[in-house]
């Protein structure tokens, strides 16, 4: 680790913040700096992605990304605290609760001088936040996993497109490499600007700074992905009954912001006009 990439103290004493940037490579460095600084009886820092608002008065450092440091610190977390354990830390990370880096940070550094028995006393406000943030996190990504709406594109790869409230592409890579291990696909979230790109036979790859070229639907999607959308729009529509239409349902089964990645509810077309008609109630009599 050269002196470059760690972070150092402002004159007058330790850190009030850590700040790192925003990546789970650059979270772990600013969580290795706490875990030293913790190490010397200091206080864990607070830690915040950089270009978030600080505490008044409160001095943030830089740390520095450096991804061999953070995958060193990594393998260690994993070998001390149990691949269940690591596995929690990431889905908190992954969250978007507010303050969760800091709350990681110290229950960490607590499970580094007591073991992982520390993740389950939930009495400390701090191990209690990770765990919500973890249970959040790992429920939106089992929830996406089932939303996932594939496209095919010219070149024969596959493309999906997400904008979930948690960041996660991480929880669910092992999930759609093994599932579609012969694809070329790439899940894109959209609000973070990284995807998931992977290629038959290999591991996924998490991509920062994903664009998608293709825009909304033009030449970019091959023939039948037109073909495919389209006739099932039609279907769609016309098994639709319009006086029983019901969105408030719908939205209970899938929340309304994951609707815009339907094709079916983008625009359906318009359903035969026999289809209007009022449903005969079968059990009435001739």
């Amino acid at each position: 680790m050269t002196a470059s990439t760690e972070a150092s103290a402002p004159s007058g004493g330790d850190p009030a913040s850590l700040a790192y940037d925003g990546s789970f490579p650059g979270f772990l460095c600013a969580l290795a700096e706490a875990l030293n600084l913790a190490r010397t009886g200091a206080s864990v820092p607070t830690i915040r992605a950089r270009g978030r608002e600080a505490e008044l008065f409160n001095e943030s450092v830089e740390a520095r990304r450096d991804d061999a440091r953070a995958a060193g610190l990594w393998r260690r977390l994993s070998r001390k605290l149990g691949e269940e354990r690591t596995r929690t830390c990431l889905e908190a990370f992954c969250s978007d609760f507010e303050g969760r880096e800091t709350a990681l940070a110290a229950v960490i550094a607590r499970a580094a001088a007591a073991g992982p028995a520390v993740f389950d006393d939930l009495n400390d406000p701090a191990t209690l936040l990770v765990a919500k943030a973890a249970r959040r996190a790992g429920a939106q990504a089992q929830l996406v996993s089932g939303l996932v709406r594939f496209a095919e594109l010219a070149d024969g790869s596959w493309y999906a497109p997400i904008e979930p409230d948690c960041d996660v592409l991480p929880l669910v890579a092992e999930h759609f490499a093994a599932r579609y291990a012969d694809m070329a696909f790439a899940i894109h979230d959209r609000r973070r600007g990284t995807a998931l790109v992977h290629e038959p036979g290999a591991a996924c790859a998490l991509v920062e700074g994903f664009e998608f070229a293709g825009g909304g639907g033009g030449p970019a999607f091959s023939p039948r992905e037109l073909e495919l959308r389209e006739g099932w729009r039609g279907y769609f529509a016309s098994v639709s009954i319009a006086q029983r239409e019901n969105r408030k349902l719908q939205a209970s089964h899938m929340p309304k912001k994951y609707w815009r990645f339907l094709p079916e509810m983008a625009n359906p077309p318009a359903p035969p006009a026999d289809s209007a008609a009022p449903m005969a109630d079968s059990g009435s009599g001739a």
